[in-house]
């Protein structure tokens, strides 16, 4: 219910004690994967983050049908556990249908299987109902993000149609500014609204957003107040992009999930960013900021996208309406 799926082949851990209580998701690496450098990773991702917002204690669940994965991972996170102070709550190993407690000091009872059956939870009831567990596994989250071929070819049609190649990616700054308060004003419509925009309108949004002062414009926009309405825009974005205009949408798709507390889904943006442009700053930005656990609510958006262009253009006098005399 936290990650929005149901987690396979996953640890999931849970913080307490500390100033910002968090839960994170990492993929739980076969056995035949957990090199010494894998199990570094491991801490690097979920611990480090823990104690850097002052957990006392942690709660780890292992979502696995390899139990040996399990117990090796364990047995390393118990010992850097141990190493950095973080007492562990409870450890346990659940298959789909059958749970095993990991910590209990009598090892007939580590190995003692306990039957569950989460789908009947009111907990989960909530939560389908509320939309947040909205997908069976990582995967179908994953796939719903995939690129629509219809879809993305109606936009590059519309990109042919309204000539913005011919037009160029805005370089100037009066360009920039002039793009950038389009971009703003469209995104705005579009959030207030609740709509999605036509093939043209975001044919025109992915091609200035080229431009990351006027993806910053768009951004600018995105408070944790308007996330779920960016949400909405975004995924339908990424699924509608060609390839090559794909780093920004799905960049801000991330980080409207990231200010909706859904980091798997942000992830699982930046990895579609990451697989078109691997160096795409702003990816690389939240991708720090997820890395290190930073709660959405230590960031704001209230940052000037048009500090330092020059004045949005003007009409020249001789296209200026003519007075009527008097």
């Amino acid at each position: 219910m936290l990650l929005g799926f149901w987690p396979e082949r996953s640890i999931v851990m849970l913080t307490l004690g500390g100033r910002r209580p968090f839960h994170a998701r990492i993929d739980l690496p076969p056995i035949d994967e957990q090199s010494p450098a894998v199990r570094r990773l491991l801490d690097t991702r979920l611990l480090v983050p823990a104690r850097r917002h002052g957990a006392v204690r942690v709660v780890l669940l292992y979502f696995t049908d390899e139990p040996a994965a399990a117990a090796a991972v364990h047995r390393a996170l118990r010992r850097s556990c141990a190493r950095r102070g973080l007492g562990i709550v409870t450890a346990l190993l659940a298959d789909g249908t059958h749970y095993r407690q990991l910590e209990h000091p009598d090892p007939t009872v580590r190995r003692r299987r306990h039957p569950y059956d989460i789908s009947a939870h009111p907990f989960v009831r909530d939560a389908l109902a509320s939309g947040r567990l909205v997908h069976p596994t990582r995967d179908a989250m994953v796939d719903s993000l995939a690129q629509r071929p219809a879809a993305a070819a109606a936009v590059t049609a519309a990109l042919v149609d309204g000539r913005h190649a011919d037009h160029g990616i805005p370089t100037t700054g009066r360009a920039i500014r002039d793009a950038g308060r389009w971009a703003l004003a469209t995104v705005t419509d579009l959030a207030e609204n609740a709509i999605l925009p036509t093939d043209a309108d975001l044919a025109r949004l992915l091609w200035v957003m080229q431009a990351p002062r006027v993806r910053d414009a768009a951004w600018s926009h995105l408070t944790s107040a308007t996330a779920s309405a960016h949400l909405r825009i975004w995924s339908d974005a990424v699924r509608r992009a060609p390839d090559p205009l794909l780093p920004a949408p799905a960049a801000l798709l991330a980080w409207a999930a990231w200010q909706s507390g859904d980091g798997a889904l942000a992830w699982a943006a930046l990895d579609r960013c990451r697989r078109t442009d691997p160096t795409y700053r702003l990816a690389a930005y939240l991708a720090l900021l997820l890395e290190n656990a930073v709660s959405p609510d230590q960031w704001s958006a209230d940052f000037d996208w048009s500090a330092g262009l020059p004045p949005a253009t003007q009409l020249p006098p001789s296209a200026a309406p003519a007075e009527e005399p008097p």
